[in-house]
Parts: structure tokens; sequence; C-alpha cells
């Protein structure tokens, strides 16, 4: 069986699953408030962020099936799947529906807007996604939700600072995310003007992020950049056996991809995220309207160096940079 297939047949199963539950009620009828889930899938900073999501509702006092009915369901990286999957979540009247990730979020907002109160998570640029009419939002919008803007300044400037030579540096992404887009936007802008080249290779699916990555040290880069971006992140094994095998310096965006082998980066706390998305899931339950919620940020990215990368990639930190990172060894924890 195929992957497309197989993911299509759990999105079936999900939502059948979900309907054969019986409905919002307790089992006294007296109704609860359905909130549905839609999810990109299994990925290490998607799963911070749903952990973490899961416990701030429960600090909130939340129980599933008590005060409460969550519905899951996840495309499993197969965007294609997604307008199937949110007719399913919409089917069961949730009082707010989140979408986890751009695509998912446009897929959602789609066809929920004007219907449900949305909430989008990790979404990179929500405006140019079409999501929300500014980062201070609007009445009538019926959306809200939590950015992962990544710092790139920081983590071009960490490139620096790590490889002082490096000048072209290798950017994998899919020009059809239009998180990646505004990622590539922002990072050509900013890389000028630090005297970086951006040399790019597209990967329309995950098989294709090996082949992409190829390219790009076939173009002799200096320096591998995994920006925001789901297609080459759910490949990301395959860009790190390339720049292992390869001794290429990889900079990611993000803490976990860190921890799995990743040289370095400044990155976003997707635990403060899930936390900060579930309050505002909170706040509409309670009456608010979306629009009237702004967009959540965050500020004050931290450094994350993996020392055993270092070594495989033969990069010599300074100790400045030492200093004041989490250290990663060997993509086995952290310390501080």
């Amino acid at each position: 069986m195929n992957r497309r297939a197989f993911a299509g047949l759990a999105v079936t199963a999900l939502v059948a699953g979900a309907l054969s539950a019986g409905c919002s009620k307790r089992p006294g009828g007296e109704s609860i408030p359905v909130v549905a889930i839609a999810n990109y899938g299994a990925h290490p900073i998607i799963d911070v962020t749903v952990a973490a999501f899961k416990a701030r509702l429960a600090e909130l006092g939340y129980r599933d099936g008590s005060n409460i009915r969550l519905y899951w369901s996840s495309v499993e990286g197969d965007v294609n799947l997604a307008p199937q999957m949110v007719a399913g979540l919409m089917a069961r009247s949730p009082k707010v529906i989140v979408g986890i990730t751009t695509p998912i979020a446009q897929a959602v907002v789609h066809q929920a807007r004007g219907r449900v109160p949305v909430v989008f998570c990790g979404v990179t640029d929500p405006v140019g996604a079409g999501l929300v009419p500014s980062w201070e939002n609007a009445p009538g919008s019926g959306v809200t939700g939590t950015s992962d803007r990544w710092p790139y300044a920081e983590q071009l400037d960490l490139i620096k600072e790590l490889l002082p030579n490096a000048r072209r540096v290798g950017v994998p992404f899919n020009s059809g995310e239009a998180n990646s887009v505004y990622a590539l936007e922002q990072i050509r802008r900013l890389a000028a003007e630090r005297g970086l080249e951006i040399v790019t290779s597209v990967a329309t699916n995950v098989g294709g992020v090996r082949q992409a990555v190829d390219a790009l040290v076939t173009q002799r880069v200096d320096v591998i950049y995994v920006a925001s971006d789901n297609t080459v992140m759910a490949g990301f094994e395959s860009v790190l056996k390339i720049a292992r095998e390869r001794r290429i310096p990889l900079i990611v965006g993000e803490s976990a991809n860190v921890e799995r082998g990743g040289l370095a980066t400044y990155s976003v706390n997707y635990s403060e995220l899930g936390r900060a998305t579930a309050d505002l899931v909170d706040t509409i339950l309670k009456g608010a309207s979306p629009g009237t919620l702004p967009v959540v940020t965050f500020r004050g990215a931290r450094l994350y160096i993996n020392t055993d990368a270092a070594s495989r990639m033969r990069v010599t930190v300074p100790p400045a940079l030492l200093q004041r990172a989490t250290l990663v060894n060997g993509g086995e924890g952290t310390r501080d």
C-alpha cells in the first residue's frame, strides 16, 4: 500500500472513530464543548508543541470526556489529504478548530472561516498565508493563533560566527509551501546584508529531499541551512546523512533538530508555542471572538549547539558561543 493510500485510510479511520464515539455530551446528557485539532503529522517539534498544548489544557482544568471533547486527526505529512481531514472534523460541530502548521491551517481556514472559530498553531507568516489581515488581527476575521516566526537574523549571524569563511549557504525548500516562500524571502534579504550568498534547491515532496540536498552539494555550498519548511523537516534524516557523509556544517531552525544531529541554531521555544495555543482556545471557549485576539509571537530565542555534530562536521566552536549555549552532546540530551 502506498503512503498516500495508507494516510487516507488513517484519516478515514480517525474520523469514523470520532463519529462512532457518540456526541459532545456527558453520560447525564449535558453538552460539553468540542475542540477539533487538525495536525500535519508526527515530527519532533510538532510533538513538543502538541504535548505542551495538552498539558496546558489540563492545567486550565480541561478533562477530555468530562468537560471538553477533543477530536484529533492527522494527514501524516500528506497535505493533499487536508481537505478530507478538515471536513471530517467539521462534521463534529466543534466550538473551536485548531490547525497545526501553515498548510493545515490554510485548509482549516478555507472550510471553517465564518462557521467556526479557528486557532492556528506554528504558522510562520499568517498574514502572507492569508489567515489573518494583520499581526494585530481585526474583529470579524474569525481566526487567531500562534506564530513560530523564526529568528532568521540570529541564525544567519550564527553561521558567520561559527563559520567565518563560509560564503555559500545551501537552502533546500518546497516552493509550494507559503511558509517556505516567506522564509526564503527573509533569508535572502538578511543574507545579502551579511555578505552571504543563498543557493537554493527545490524538494516538492519528502522523497525529493535527498535529491535537493545532493544538488546543493554539487553546487559546492559551504553550509546547509534548513529553514522553516515542513517538507524538508519531514525528510531531515536525509539532510543529516548527507551533511555527515560530506562533513558539511548543518544549521537548523529549531532545537529538536539540533538534538537529532544538526550543528546549531537559535530556536523558538515550542513548548511555549503549544501552551499559548491552548490559552487562546481557552479564551475563545469562554466567549472571546478570535478577531479581537492578536497573533501570539515569541521573543528571546535560545542558542543550542550539538558538540558531537561539531566534531563530526569539523567545526571548532568559539568558547564564547559555548558559554552561552545549551549544549547537546551526541543527540542524547541537553545540559545548561
